[in-house]
């Protein structure tokens, strides 16, 4: 399905690969999207940049965490959702949307939905977190579960909207969406212009994209690094390897990260931007949400604690000053519970 933003004046610089349309935004596009999603700030936080000295102290730097897990709906991922539905013309918003995610994305869409008047039909699969499937469906949305992986639940959301013309919302493979996630990188740029590293957890790779994108715009200086659990290492592995690669889709527990392998244009942007990419295992995800649940009391969950797992592990972040970014806070409660106890 084409990207209609492809044509729009905020996205003017894409170019083809392969038969597609890639895009590559810039900080100007995330300047853009921060202007987009002014009216609305009651609605998106400008979240807090909290220092912890304690934990600072554990390997040898200064530390802060960028706290989306205090965003509206418990993630960053609401950001996106305003900055593309607010480019939806009259006739568009009168179809209504269409999306797909295993959470966020789809709570992010439905609550910006809500707020701008526009229906919305979601599509999860049918292990989602039930909290994220009923916090969905309390701001309205029609919510269909299907398949087992939001991998199987995409065709069924691009099936939806190809047969009712219905925009579709994509997670990752949409510029707006990009730069509307980087709007957060322009907040910790403000707030703490010394920052040196800024570690962020890769999941499609559309965060780290519009993050790098805002912050490389703006100040090339700061070392950014994608964080990946080791059983999902889609972005990494392709990173790495300097071409999109398919990876198993393995059980991991940042499962708002798990995923096979990076879309093409958020490939690109992370190729293009992003200095290096770590992976963690599941032991040290289930270290770093401890440490977070019991010495910040930040409550996350795991996929936005791999960001603080790759910082402990990485020599360069010893005296440096370094900002985490975790992306959320919507945890299956048994989990972190079974964390707490166990790790």
């Amino acid at each position: 399905m084409k990207n209609k933003l492809a044509d729009n004046p905020c996205f003017t610089h894409g170019r083809s690969c392969a038969g597609k349309e890639l895009i590559m935004i810039t900080a100007e596009d995330v300047l853009a999207a921060e202007i987009r999603i002014a009216p609305y700030r009651n609605e998106i936080h400008h979240t807090p940049l909290m220092r912890s000295h304690y934990i600072g102290d554990l390997f040898g730097g200064d530390v802060w965490f960028k706290c989306e897990n205090f965003q509206k709906t418990g993630s960053f991922k609401i950001r996106g959702a305003f900055s593309r539905l607010t480019l939806l013309t009259p006739e568009e918003r009168s179809k209504g949307a269409v999306c797909y995610s295993s959470g966020n994305h789809s709570q992010g869409v439905s609550y910006a939905a809500k707020v701008l008047g526009i229906p919305v039909r979601v599509y999860m699969p049918e292990n989602a977190v039930p909290a994220k499937v009923a916090a969905c469906r309390a701001y309205g949305a029609d919510v269909t579960l299907t398949g087992s992986t939001g991998a199987e639940a995409r065709p069924v959301a691009l099936k939806d909207a190809e047969e009712s013309g219905s925009p579709y919302i994509d997670p990752v493979e949409d510029p707006a969406i990009m730069s509307g996630q980087g709007t957060a990188a322009l907040e910790i740029l403000r707030d703490l212009p010394e920052c040196e590293n800024l570690f962020v957890p890769a999941g499609g790779g559309g965060l780290l994209s519009g993050i790098s994108a805002a912050v490389k715009g703006i100040r090339p200086d700061i070392t950014v690094i994608g964080a990946e659990p080791e059983l999902s290492a889609c972005v990494g592995t392709s990173f790495h390897r300097g071409e999109i690669t398919k990876v198993p889709r393995n059980k991991t527990l940042a499962d708002g990260l798990a995923g096979d392998a990076p879309g093409p244009m958020a490939f690109e942007n992370v190729m293009h931007y992003v200095d290096d990419m770590v992976t963690v295992t599941e032991d040290e995800i289930r270290n770093a949400t401890k440490i977070l649940l019991t010495k910040t009391k930040c409550y996350v969950e795991p996929s936005a604690a791999v960001s603080l797992a790759a910082m402990l592990k990485d020599p360069r972040a010893k005296g440096k000053k370094n900002v985490c970014f975790l992306s959320g806070g919507n945890a299956d409660e048994n989990i972190l519970a079974d964390i707490l106890k166990n790790a």
